[in-house]
């Protein structure tokens, strides 16, 4: 409780705001202009359609930042280090989507109800383009992955948040928003620079104390 009444925690969280930025630019790329391919898998064909997964896929918003906020209380080394790693895991998004844009062929909703109706209007606003790697795959499995790397954070919590992040990965197939490469691109991407920002980060604390990290445990 006493943490988030600290003013260097609301400070530290607002450095959150980056990744919104960063999105300002995902639309500016979400077009066919350019080009694009199809990736697809005998695999993807296996899986099915679920309308009803859009749900656990608008919740990667509130799954994601509440993450986010938990780990800046709970470890503020580990919060910047995967929020570094997901900005720059985004720009390299960016990169690979403007030169390499890639699309999914999205089944016709026949159904109706509320999974139906979300996913509906999901396709409405966001075109299908922007695919690999899949940002949503990328982030869930990121924040996940800090919240696995700190010891101190109770086992129950890991599962709820590994759960949550696995969720999130599977309802992008199931409601074909996305494919098999698209989230496989994004846990490699993402496991590939976290590793990297931890180990340059361990090894620079090793040799003197970052004026980012002093006095942080």
């Amino acid at each position: 409780m006493q943490t988030l009444k600290s003013k260097s925690y609301w400070l530290s969280l607002s450095l959150m705001l980056s990744l919104a930025v960063m999105g300002l630019l995902y639309d500016v790329l979400n077009s066919p202009e350019r080009g694009f391919a199809v990736l697809n898998s005998p695999i993807d064909r296996l899986i099915p359609f679920v309308p009803g997964m859009s749900l656990p896929y608008l919740g990667w918003y509130p799954f994601v930042f509440g993450v986010l906020a938990y780990l800046c209380a709970k470890d503020r080394l580990t919060y910047y280090r995967v929020l570094l790693s997901m900005n720059i895991c985004v720009w390299i998004c960016y990169l690979i989507y403007f030169n390499f844009q890639t699309s999914v062929l999205r089944p016709e909703i026949t159904g109706t109800g509320l999974g139906a109706s979300v996913l509906g209007w999901l396709y409405s606003q966001d075109r299908p383009y922007n695919c690999f790697p899949s940002i949503h795959a990328l982030h869930s499995y990121l924040v996940m992955r800090a919240v696995l790397s700190v010891q101190s954070i109770r086992r129950y919590v890991k599962l709820l948040v590994a759960a949550g992040a696995t969720l999130i990965v599977l309802s992008t197939l199931l409601i074909k928003q996305h494919v098999i490469y698209d989230a496989l691109g994004a846990i490699i991407l993402g496991e590939c620079i976290f590793t990297i920002i931890t180990g340059l980060s361990l090894y620079r604390r090793r040799r003197k104390d970052s004026k980012w990290t002093e006095g942080i445990n």
